[in-house]
């Protein structure tokens, strides 16, 4: 019986129908096996057994490839059905000659796989049904084990948190929000006193709002006595009216009739005739919308005009003069609202503002409200025509997010809002967070079309929509999965917005994975044709698997290093990014291939299928002349493509070198130097909630970036908070009790159980430290109605007052004793605060419980350095309080030693922790990319390189963002966090490629791997660059801003990766075992040794046995850009081997399709019968010839003994047709060109890709000897084609020469010490060149150079 063909060779005839050569169906016999065949016989060109009926094949049982069926039904068809009589009882006999032979062996209906190659191959769909159905139970157990998403607050998270400043403000806030009537604390220790304050409704949910509890809310302007602009306006103008910003048209002045007359009108117009004004408006006495407080309402009041509409121009410069003469009072500081009417209980200061300044409040409104500072200042008040350029105005609306209709109705479009004069510019309507809820939902079609836009590049790339689908499946389901494990195994409670942008990045890492896998299955499909799937699968995911573990490993270790930082929200994006990255690759090495496998054996099958059997109809007809004229385009761009990716990007990266090191490691210097010495990231100057979330032209944003500070009321005196306070704490402990991952948690309060405030000696030691402040260069003026720093100073003063016994005769009045005792000490603190806080609304510093006790001091004091938002001024504040702070506790008694202080520290926070985080976040995710590099490929330059270009990357990035005007705020944070991540895969997958080359010389592996994944990692950044431009019209700056980072990130990581990485290791690659870090019996492809291989020992044979090695001709077909392979001057003098144009011929010359060989004793058959047949395709010679041209075979024995000639092959039939070759797709082909084989030493070394023979080849009972071994037969490699390699020496072999001189040559080889010297085979057809033959010990792995 003939041997049974392997698992993968094993092949199914599926519905391919027997035809004998009239044309006629041929049923199939019921029983029959393989036969040997006469050279006469009709059989010659193939034979097919059927141990069963044809019906009984299941479909789905065979693993070809693509295009291997139609080869396989195109050979059947030319079968007959005749008998050969030659067998007889079973007893298989040779045949003369035995070509193509194809076996099909008996199918059981269950067999277990034996490797995950077969797993996938045999079983596609079962392993994607078992996928699907872990995402749906992950999907449902994270959907219900989880609280609904809330999205309602999508800034919150980007405040510090965990540190030392957090700690103590949220300690604080907590504080604040406890401290009132019927509370944790209270000011006075009654707590029932003044039960009906508004301080006992506040709940802590608004500790926001918590310094305002205890302030007293003032008006901004006190009522004028005025009563014709009482009648026309409802009050002074405040803060917590809407306000619209004015700007002239044509650049010019404000001051004229035409733009006063402009800015009333636009008014009237867009906001008044809006249907919902009037239920927004203030009302006045009559029931009316109350008027605007514009400049033209002004100039009616003072000119005694009706409306805005009816003043003319000399009202507005009888007004202009007035202004002019009232401002120097006003820039003065003595024209203030304690100044206006005609009250007589006046600051004595007012006398020096004459009447008619303060007659009426509208001048010191106009000055101080609707005018900017530069109009009239100090500096203009002299110029005879000042120029108005911003103007306010006050809408008679509260800030309120019902404006939102008025907004989207009349003020979002630039045309409504603007005519020949004014236009507005800038507008503070309290519609921040509103707007932005809105414009989350409305601009989310821009991330989805980015989105699009990366799987219709991915589609067009790998021309399979059902790959595509699936990968965004596998996207999504990974997105689930991680999800799950957020909150369920991690137990994660807050999912902040972002988290959705994992989204748009993940489907980056995806497209990446996708594409490089694509291109290495096409690779394999073209280096064995003949292979089915589970060797294919086997080859593919050989060298994707390897690059995938190591990316992933890689890109999630960058994200979780992002997972350092204090701020929750990129905590929480680490989280949750690196954890789908995790679980995505290892849904990739099962969804992947299987997805794969499940295309070629149905879709892609059925689509060659039907493609072969359309009819003539005209739709039809059109469609496959559409299809033609596509095809020609896409040959065109797959030859541009193999042009610039095969050839000129290899030559260019090895041949500019030099240049590609000094120009890219500029630019990361240069980076640097921008991003952080000058002008280096700007820290932020707003608290997120208040910061920048629209592009920088939004209206919003334009007033509050431009216009807030153009206008003097948005200026804090300094009893308002324009100075920076210090609170200092004792009893309470500094210690943040809320979840630091979750910002929706509240903190709260922790006493302090040493806390002892009574002793004498911690009298004493408060009344020094009050004194000490008073020495301190930042202690300034002390405002009324603050709680003192020095409470012991004011408990002395109240005891010696006469009002100490206002509530009757008591011990602490007249006590002059001091330190007085514990008990008494805390009486007469809390006798103090009831007689000076009897409603428990003024604090004095003093903390009680419900209990009446003393369990915290809470003491203030009003420095002289005025706040800021700058990082510097307030971090020398914080250090020096800090430092005397710390000193002065050093001598603290027991009882005060733990107190803190804070202050107005919330944007200082925010601004400390930006400034260091990021570079510490960078660097851990630098190391632990690093770490993981080095634990992937056990190999110290190549992790070196490949976080210097990642790197390089990130520094670039910053620089560029400097350029672009970025401030390092909480989203630009959460991005440069994610760009080590987003970089790093594309440096993994050319350090993999050029770690798993089998070439040891730097330069080839440099070639290797550019030509491996180079195109794929630029189509891979070129789609994501057109997502990231997809999201630049977005309004929300996070769409926008992401867009921006995605676009960057890529190009400059896919530049470093391609040249700067390639360029280092061009220079400093390693080569063969250098950087490497060996284990015990650890081999790599390179590797060559003294002994033989496992597989060899086993068939050595007896003593004098000779092996027979016989080289077929090349049959290789000669590109027209052959002679162009070797581009570069640097290599063009060495000899060509293989062009990666060379197609391979599969088939016979005599057929349009060559059958599919199921076994390796088949296939070795057929590798004889195809070079017998077809005439071999030269290529180009780079040896002389001397002499005739050898017609011989030569044999060598184990021993190394004396070649001897051997009978030629016969020569090709002259009347055979031209072969018809398979293209491969893409420019792919079954060898690699020169370039792959580029190096420095003197040799080009190229090995033939082919099936690997398998040790246990069957025999027939005739081939054996009689001492049991094999008679080796010519024209058989006898079991050692996996041992053989091809060598061509560049130096010219000339017969002529003397065998010495051929012995002192230098033969450099990749095999290492243990080389045996080359064994020369002249070519058996002339016009080829002589061939070395030698044996390393080792098999190279990988995809053949």
């Amino acid at each position: 019986m003939a041997p049974e063909a392997s698992p993968e060779r094993s092949c199914s005839l599926h519905t391919c129908p027997l035809e004998d050569p009239t044309g006629a169906p041929v049923p199939a016999p019921a029983v029959s096996t393989l036969q040997g065949v006469d050279p006469t016989s009709p059989l010659t060109a193939g034979h097919f057994a059927f141990p069963r009926a044809p019906q009984d094949y299941q479909e789905g049982s065979s693993l070809l490839g693509l295009g291997d069926q139609a080869s396989l039904c195109a050979h059947i068809s030319n079968l007959s059905t005749s008998i050969d009589p030659l067998q007889h009882d079973g007893v298989w006999k040779p045949p003369s000659v035995q070509r193509h032979v194809v076996s099909v062996r008996q199918e059981r209906t269950f067999r277990v796989p034996k490797s995950y190659s077969q797993l996938i191959a045999e079983w596609p769909m079962a392993v994607l049904l078992l996928c699907l159905a872990f995402i749906f139970l992950c999907t449902l157990a994270g959907l219900l084990g989880s609280p609904p998403l809330d999205f309602s607050e999508p800034l919150l998270g980007f405040e510090p948190r965990d540190t030392e400043i957090g700690r103590k403000l949220e300690v604080w806030k907590a504080m604040q929000a406890l401290t009132g009537p019927k509370n944790l604390f209270s000011l006075s220790p009654d707590p029932e006193v003044n039960s009906s304050n508004l301080l006992s409704t506040l709940s802590p949910a608004a500790w926001g709002r918590a310094e305002e509890s205890v302030v007293r809310t003032k008006r901004m302007v006190e009522p004028v006595e005025n009563k014709d602009e009482e009648n026309f306006f409802c009050g002074p103008p405040e803060k917590s009216h809407a306000k619209l910003v004015f700007v002239s048209t044509s650049g010019g002045s404000l001051w004229n009739l035409q733009a006063i007359h402009s800015m009333c009108r636009i008014e009237q117009e867009q906001i008044r005739s809006h249907i919902s004004f009037g239920a927004l408006c203030q009302r006045s006495a009559a029931n009316e919308c109350c008027p605007s407080w514009s400049l033209g309402n002004y100039l009616a009041v003072l000119s005694n005009r009706s409306s805005c509409q009816d003043t003319t121009q000399a009202d507005a410069d009888r007004t202009l003069a007035l202004l002019r003469f009232c401002a120097t009072y006003y820039h003065r500081g003595v024209l203030v609202p304690a100044c206006l009417g005609s009250a007589k209980n006046k600051p004595p200061y007012c006398a020096q503002v004459p009447t008619k300044c303060t007659w009426s409040s509208a001048i010191y409104q106009l000055l101080h409200f609707l005018l900017d500072r530069d109009f009239l200042s100090p500096q203009t008040a002299d110029y005879q025509v000042p120029s108005l350029k911003f103007g306010l105005l006050f809408l008679p609306v509260i800030k309120t997010s019902s404006l939102l209709d008025i907004y989207l109705d009349g003020l979002v479009d630039p045309i409504k809002v603007s005519d020949n004069y004014t236009s507005i510019s800038g507008m503070d309507l309290g519609l921040k967070p509103r707007l932005l809820k809105y414009y989350l939902a409305e601009d989310t079609m821009y991330p989805l079309l980015a989105l699009v836009v990366v799987f219709f590049g991915m589609s067009l790339y790998l021309r399979s929509l059902f790959i595509t689908f699936m990968s965004l499946l596998g996207v999504l389901g990974s997105l689930m999965v991680a999800f799950f494990l957020y909150h369920v195994a991690f137990r994660m409670a807050y999912f902040p917005f972002v988290n959705l942008a994992s989204l748009l990045l993940l489907s980056g890492v995806c497209v990446n994975y996708t594409l490089i896998f694509f291109d290495l299955w096409r690779l394999s499909r073209g280096q064995v044709p003949s292979g089915g799937l589970a060797h294919r699968v086997g080859r593919t995911m050989h060298h994707f698997g390897y690059l995938l573990l190591v990316s992933g490993l890689t890109t999630s270790a960058a994200f979780y290093g992002s997972y350092l930082s204090r701020l929750p929200t990129v905590r929480c994006f680490a989280l949750f990014m690196g954890t789908a990255v995790l679980v995505h690759m290892g849904l990739t090495l099962v969804w992947l291939p299987a997805t794969v496998v499940l295309h070629e054996r149905y879709l892609a099958r059925g689509c060659v299928s039907q493609a072969q059997g359309r009819g003539g109809s005209d739709p039809l007809r059109l469609l496959l002349a559409l299809h033609r004229r596509v095809r020609v385009f896409r040959r065109i761009f797959s030859i541009l493509s193999r042009l610039l990716f095969q050839r000129l990007l290899p030559c260019g990266v090895i041949k500019f070198r030099y240049i590609w090191i000094c120009w890219f490691a500029a630019l990361a210097a240069g980076g640097a130097y921008i991003g952080g010495v000058s002008p280096r990231l700007q820290l932020p100057i707003l608290l997120p909630l208040g910061g920048q979330v629209f592009r920088s032209s939004h209206p919003f944003e334009r007033f509050d970036a431009e216009y807030r500070q153009q206008f003097l009321f948005e200026d804090l005196p300094p009893n308002e908070g324009g100075n920076l306070p210090v609170v200092l704490v004792w009893g309470i402990l500094p210690v943040d009790t809320s979840d630091p991952l979750d910002p929706r948690s509240n903190s709260s309060v922790v006493s302090d159980p040493d806390f002892a405030p009574s002793s004498p000696e911690a009298q004493e030691w408060l009344l020094d430290l009050c004194h000490g402040a008073r020495n301190q260069s930042f202690f300034g003026d002390q405002p009324e109605g603050w709680p003192t720093l020095c409470l012991v100073e004011t408990l002395q003063q109240w005891m010696e007052s006469p009002s100490c016994g206002h509530l009757g005769a008591d011990l602490c009045c007249g006590q002059s004793e001091f330190p007085w005792a514990p008990q008494l000490y805390l009486h007469c603190l809390k006798m103090m605060a009831l007689e000076q806080s009897p409603d428990g609304t003024r604090d004095l510093g003093l903390r009680y419980d419900a209990h009446g006790n003393l369990v915290a001091l809470v003491l203030k004091f009003q420095t002289n350095l005025p706040y800021s938002t700058e990082y510097g001024p307030v971090h020398h504040f914080y250090t020096e309080v800090s430092r005397w702070l710390s000193t002065e506790l050093g001598k603290a008694p027991p009882g005060l030693n733990q107190g803190w202080f804070t202050s107005t520290l919330e944007l200082y926070s925010l601004q400390h922790s930006l400034s260091t985080e990021p570079a510490v976040v960078l660097g851990l995710a630098l190391a632990l990319a690093f770490a993981t590099l080095l634990l992937g490929t056990w190999n110290v330059p190549l992790s070196l390189f490949s976080v210097a270009a990642v790197a390089g990357t990130v520094l670039l990035t910053v620089g560029l963002l400097v350029l672009l005007e970025w401030q390092l705020n909480t989203a630009e944070c959460l991005f440069l966090s994610a760009s080590v991540g987003l970089s790093v895969d594309l440096t993994v997958n050319y350090c993999i490629s050029y770690h798993l080359c089998p070439h040891p010389d730097r330069l080839s592996r440099v070639a290797f791997s550019l030509r491996q994944t180079s195109r794929a990692t630029a189509v891979g950044t070129g789609v994501l660059f057109a997502s990231g431009v997809i999201m630049l019209p977005s309004t929300i700056l996070l769409y926008r801003k992401l867009g921006i980072i995605v676009m960057m990130v890529k190009f400059v990581g896919c530049g470093f990766a391609s040249f700067f990485f390639q360029s280092l290791c061009c220079f400093f690659g390693p080569e063969k075992n250098c950087g490497q870090i060996l284990w015990p019996c650890a081999h790599l492809p390179w590797d060559a040794g003294t002994e033989e291989p496992d597989g060899e020992k086993g068939r050595t044979g007896p003593p004098g046995f000779s092996e027979h090695y016989e080289l077929q001709p090349l049959a290789r077909r000669r590109s027209p850009s052959f002679d162009t392979s070797t581009a570069t001057s640097k290599l063009s003098h060495r000899p060509s081997i293989l062009s990666e144009d060379l197609q391979l011929h599969d088939g016979s010359c005599c057929h349009a399709h060559a059958p599919v060989l199921p076994s390796p004793r088949d296939l070795l058959l057929d590798h004889q019968a195809v070079f017998s047949q077809c005439p071999a395709l030269q290529t180009s010679s780079p040896y002389k010839q001397a002499g005739p041209n050898p017609q011989t075979w030569i044999r060598q024995d184990s021993q190394g003994q004396k070649a001897e000639p051997l009978q030629a092959l016969p020569e090709a039939p002259a009347h055979c047709p031209k072969p018809k070759v398979e293209e491969l797709p893409d420019g792919f082909c079954s060898s690699a060109s020169t370039l792959e084989g580029l190096s420095v030493s003197d040799d080009t070394c190229a090995s033939e890709p082919s099936v690997r023979v398998p040790d246990s080849v069957g025999t027939s009972p005739e081939a054996m000897n009689g001492t049991g071994h094999a008679i080796l037969e010519r024209g058989q490699l006898n079991g050692k084609r996996d041992t053989l390699w091809l060598a061509l020496k560049e130096t010219i072999y000339d017969p002529t020469l003397p065998n010495s001189h051929h012995t002192s040559l230098s033969w450099k080889g990749r095999g290492g010490p243990g080389d045996i010297s080359p064994v020369v085979l002249p070519n058996s057809q002339p016009d080829l060149p002589d061939v070395w033959l030698r044996r390393p010990s080792t098999y190279t792995s990988g995809y053949s150079s």
